[in-house]
């Protein structure tokens, strides 16, 4: 089980991590995705309306079961990004990056100094509750939370290396819904010149020494991200998932 402020590298086994999405907010689908095995519980912001109370009880859920909690943020402002981390968020995953200098903004507020400038609440679950020595506190946050920037347009892909050399970026992940229309075939996830844009960006990224992970069904796409280094992957969630389930009972009456 982890907290908000475990330094252990979710990583440090070698191999690629699962994860699913937990759009609805709920408790127990969130802890039950650690149960079950996955690794990583994706906890929505951007396109959700979760309050951050909301945002920490699923949190807490995830830890609960196991899996490692991550949030989507809606941009990379101070607000955000601080708010994630002190509901005990580990990955911080942050939408529409498209240079170095947006990459910078996310460090600068998601990482204690000398790395950044994020803001010192030691009463945040993020920090323990203020359990931890006050000089451990920065180091631990530092490394036990991982910056993510999502890689979601062209511009990004062209700056790909930049934004990996930040200092404080664990790493990147493709939205490949927004990027396949940047790219100019929407939602064309099977079409193999775009699998295998999607895949030299996974080789790119791991190449710059930074993580590489995609939110993407089970298929070539993802089949191919993985071949190519993806290390992190967001394989299920419970909105999708179910929908197709229901339509497949329904349909078999």
């Amino acid at each position: 089980m982890v907290d908000g402020t475990d330094s252990r590298d979710p990583w440090a086994s070698g191999r690629a991590l699962s994860g699913a999405a937990v759009v609805t907010g709920s408790l127990k689908i969130a802890e039950m995705a650690g149960r079950i095995g996955f690794d990583l519980v994706w906890i929505e912001v951007e396109h959700g309306g979760a309050s951050w109370n909301e945002v920490e009880a699923q949190c807490m859920a995830a830890d609960s079961g196991g899996a490692v909690a991550c949030v989507r943020v809606p941009d990379n402002g101070r607000q955000s990004i601080l708010r994630a981390l002190e509901t005990g968020a580990r990955l911080v995953i942050v939408p529409m990056i498209d240079d170095a200098d947006a990459a910078r903004e996310i460090v600068k507020h998601g990482k204690f100094p000398p790395l950044g400038e994020r803001g010192f609440n030691s009463r945040s679950r993020g920090l323990n509750y203020s359990i931890d020595p006050l000089l451990e506190t920065f180091p631990r946050a530092n490394s036990g939370t991982f910056l993510i920037a999502q890689i979601e347009t062209m511009t990004a892909a062209a700056n790909l290396e930049a934004i990996c050399a930040v200092e404080g970026i664990a790493g990147i992940l493709v939205g490949p819904g927004d990027l396949s229309v940047s790219y100019g075939k929407p939602g064309a996830f099977g079409d193999p010149d775009y699998i295998a844009f999607v895949a030299d960006l996974m080789r790119r990224a791991r190449a710059c020494g930074v993580h590489a992970g995609i939110l993407v069904a089970p298929g070539p796409l993802l089949q191919a991200a993985r071949e190519s280094g993806c290390d992190f992957f967001y394989c299920a969630g419970d909105i999708n998932d179910l929908a197709r389930t229901w339509k497949g009972i329904l349909g078999g009456l």
